[in-house]
């Protein structure tokens, strides 16, 4: 295990990323979290003297820029980012909402790459650190109602394998945290089965496991879910197809048939 230093978490408020501040904090490390809501963040640093709220929106650049500054004037570096800003909206089989679809990329993609380069220069300022993004298995391939989801997570994915090997020989390390089900409050959403669904403190605990005991990129859980996930991104299509329309709804199907027929 590496040695405690100074960790920044977006998303920090709720979720995941309030129980990676408090674990992370129990481990020995300074920790700053960021959000939307204020008193979401008061509430997570109480667990902890070493947890510390910086509210802020990710879909705001000057102030990501703002409190990266902070951050850095605060604590002097930043050892290890975790961003887990998220948002989640339920779309109907079938419907791509504009509106709706940029809402989440907004938040999900775009909060992400608007915080690259500030913090990517910071990093590169103090000659090196750590760069770990909460993608999902779900953006592995793409699952039938959770269209801007997946794609999302998908765009996330991608982004970091090219930010893995352009900035490895500037002692960045990009890390991909890609969890299945768990307890939140967007999977309380939803309205299908969720497999090896686990507790949130587990999620966050195997998350800062493989962050902290191993340097590989990929840090995916639970294993019989990832390896399932793996095994249908493989397929030739027409296997791939014929297990992903199962997933459409019965409705759905019988209605996108019904346009087909006319």
């Amino acid at each position: 295990m590496r040695a405690p230093g100074i960790a920044w978490i977006i998303g920090g408020g709720s979720g995941i990323g309030a129980e990676l501040a408090k674990e992370l904090a129990q481990r020995g490390w300074k920790v700053a979290i960021s959000g939307r809501r204020r008193d979401r963040l008061d509430e997570v640093a109480k667990a902890s003297p070493a947890i510390h709220p910086y509210p802020l929106d990710v879909t705001d650049s000057v102030a990501i820029q703002r409190v990266l500054r902070q951050l850095v004037l605060d604590f002097g570096r930043i050892d290890l980012t975790i961003f887990g800003a998220a948002a989640w909206q339920p779309m109907g089989a079938g419907d791509y909402d504009a509106t709706r679809f940029g809402a989440v990329i907004d938040t999900n993609l775009m909060g992400f790459v608007r915080l690259a380069n500030p913090l990517v220069r910071q990093l590169e300022a103090q000659k090196g650190g750590e760069i770990a993004v909460i993608a999902s298995l779900a953006g592995y391939f793409g699952l039938p109602r959770a269209a801007v989801y997946n794609a999302s997570k998908a765009a996330l994915i991608s982004l970091l394998q090219t930010m893995r090997a352009e900035l490895a020989s500037r002692n960045i390390s990009i890390r991909m945290v890609a969890p299945g089900f768990f307890k939140s409050e967007l999977t309380a959403k939803n309205d299908f089965p969720m497999p090896f669904l686990l507790e949130t403190a587990d999620a966050a605990r195997r998350t800062l496991d493989g962050l902290l005991g191993s340097t590989r990129f990929e840090i995916a859980y639970p294993a019989p879910l990832k390896w399932i996930m793996k095994l249908i991104r493989v397929l030739p299509y027409p296997l791939f197809f014929a297990i992903t329309s199962r997933m459409v709804p019965k409705a759905a199907r019988e209605e996108t048939e019904g346009h087909h027929q006319h």
